[in-house]
């Protein structure tokens, strides 16, 4: 799989109208609410209802050849999420699978720009191999891991009134730089990534139709390989 340096720099809105799952005028309506809210614009257009996450998720996959995993199927490794604080799970929309070697396995909700990846790599110290999942599935094994825990779901438990009052506005150049899909991109730049791990052992519970379907499909392209806003 190859770096996400080699990612189209295309964002998640142009992506998703691409597809023809949203129009022009969807986008900006979301785009307004998302400076009003600090939210990811994923999470914008799936609380407006325009698209679903099954939609995002099959979008990145089918553009990039990222593989998609199921995660409440997977046994979460303890020693890949100790690298990563839960706010920065929260904030960026993903979660550690395993660790082997100096590879990290991380599942994503959406999109991770270049400089996401960097800063996650940084942080753990070792390189990151993406796969893709669904922002609900992630975010309920966050719930789940630390729930209990001193400061576990604080953003959880804040309704949507709360949450949209504390947000701050957002600036158009805050939200191109949390939305933009690589920064790199150039052929001279971009390195081959780790051959990827496996994925950790499966669990017993039964996927859903859509995450059997994305599996199938990401499975299919295996091979070679973010959060868009505009």
């Amino acid at each position: 799989m190859v770096r996400i340096t080699r990612m189209t720099k295309k964002r998640l809105g142009e992506l998703l109208r691409d597809e023809g799952l949203v129009n022009e005028a969807q986008i900006e309506e979301a785009l307004g609410e998302q400076r009003k809210s600090g939210e990811l614009l994923g999470e914008v257009l799936v609380r407006l209802g325009y698209v679903t996450e099954t939609d995002i998720a099959q979008t990145i996959v089918t553009q990039f050849g990222l593989p998609y995993i199921a995660v409440k199927q997977y046994y979460i490794s303890e020693d890949a999420m100790k690298f990563f604080a839960e706010r920065l799970m929260r904030q960026y929309q993903f979660i550690p699978l395993d660790k082997i070697g100096n590879v990290i396995t991380i599942a994503v909700g959406g999109l991770l720009n270049f400089d996401v990846i960097t800063e996650l790599e940084k942080t753990c110290g070792a390189h990151i191999q993406v796969y893709v999942s669904t922002w609900s599935e992630i975010k309920a094994v966050i719930d789940e891991t630390f729930k209990g825990k001193k400061g576990a779901g604080e953003a959880a438990a804040a309704g949507p009134a709360e949450a949209e009052a504390a947000a701050p506005e957002m600036s158009d150049a805050d939200l191109a730089a949390m939305e933009l899909v690589g920064s790199g991109g150039g052929e001279g730049d971009a390195q081959d990534e780790p051959a990827a791990p496996a994925p950790p052992a499966a669990r017993k519970a039964a996927a859903q139709k859509d995450s059997d379907d994305l599996t199938e499909l990401g499975n299919m392209l295996l091979g070679d390989v973010d959060e868009g806003g505009k």
